[in-house]
């Protein structure tokens, strides 16, 4: 019995003493990992939709963030972080656990890239560069998107010379892990599903245009109208000066030839012999001169009635002045002037 005992209590000791010295292990493992490094490289994470916070503590473990992932996520269980957010984070190697669940709580940064209606590619372009860390993908952007038929859309044919006008504008995530062309194809894919939508069909024709031409005309339309409820009777200018086989004469189509988006234009720019201007040369420039939406393409497919073939914005007014003939948009601007 006594001999029983003794094995007991040695037996007790040893397993307190594993314990001690696993504990003590483990304690040394947490401080160290709950330490943050001073100094670390930038770690982007890309957290999609449906993505486990255990597949995410897997991955920082991966690119050496955090080490002891099973401590990782019993510290994240400990303070209540049972959840991801979609989207992207910032972390760096060796960031220890405190600041690493810091990052998480604080939710996705803010790497998103809102392309506005009217935006050329260059200024999309632009736009990436100014987000953190992505102004290398600017430059790889523009040349990927060079490669128009390096993508697919329904809108493309074996003759589209430009996806101008065909990168929807929209707010999208962009993903530091992902490519470039990547983004390219989600704006395309992104494009097809709202022109669709809206009523344009890839081999439909619309007012005597292809699908194509009408995109042309609503990126015209996007630039010219001052407000949304201008976009109808701007689409229907235009189409009147095409049915007249007038030259469109438009100002925003000499901006995007020469890239002169803010300045007033010289007279030197309305004589450029860029197919794109609409004052030099009659029809449609041969591509979009930016980024259309759905509303633009609406307007252009259900243009108002009305038999206008200028328009103007007169000063004092917040919308555009419609004329049927140059003699009476003289006269109005000759009454208030140019606003």
């Amino acid at each position: 019995m006594k001999i029983a005992n003794l094995r007991l209590k040695i037996w007790l000791i040893s397993a307190a003493m594993l314990f001690a010295i696993a504990l003590g292990a483990a304690g040394l493992v947490y401080l160290e990992n709950s330490q943050a490094s001073a100094s670390g490289v930038v770690t982007p994470v890309f957290v999609s939709p449906g993505t486990t916070l255990g597949e995410v503590v897997n991955r920082l473990a991966k690119y050496r963030v955090i080490s002891a992932p099973l401590l990782f996520r019993i510290y994240l269980d400990f303070h209540g972080q049972t959840v991801i957010d979609a989207g992207v984070y910032y972390f760096r190697t060796g960031d220890g656990y405190s600041r690493a669940l810091g990052t998480i709580a604080d939710g996705p940064a803010s790497d998103r890239l809102t392309v506005l209606p009217g935006m050329t590619i260059q200024e999309i372009a632009a736009t990436i560069s100014d987000l953190p860390g992505e102004a290398p993908h600017a430059t790889i952007f523009l040349d990927r998107a060079a490669n128009v038929h390096g993508f697919h859309s329904p809108y493309l044919t074996s003759k589209t010379a430009s996806l101008e006008g065909l990168l929807y504008p929209d707010t999208y995530f962009v993903d530091p892990l992902g490519t470039p062309a990547e983004l390219i194809q989600e704006m395309l894919d992104r494009s097809g599903q709202q022109l669709e939508e809206a009523g344009l069909a890839p081999g439909g024709v619309y007012h005597g245009l292809t699908a194509y031409q009408v995109l042309i005309v609503a990126s015209i339309v996007e630039k010219e109208a001052k407000t949304v409820t201008d976009e109808a009777k701007v689409a229907r200018v235009v189409l009147n000066r095409l049915e007249a086989k007038m030259p469109l004469q438009m100002d925003s189509t000499v901006r995007y030839a020469t890239s002169n988006f803010s300045s007033p234009i010289t007279r030197g720019q309305l004589d450029v012999p860029s197919a794109y201007n609409t004052y030099a040369h009659a029809g449609l420039p041969p591509t979009p001169i930016g980024a259309v939406d759905a509303q633009a393409v609406g307007a252009v497919l259900h243009p108002a009635l009305g038999s206008w073939l200028y328009f103007v914005q007169l000063k004092g007014k917040t919308h555009e002045s419609f004329f049927d003939t140059y003699a009476q948009q003289q006269q109005a601007i000759a009454a208030y002037g140019v606003g």
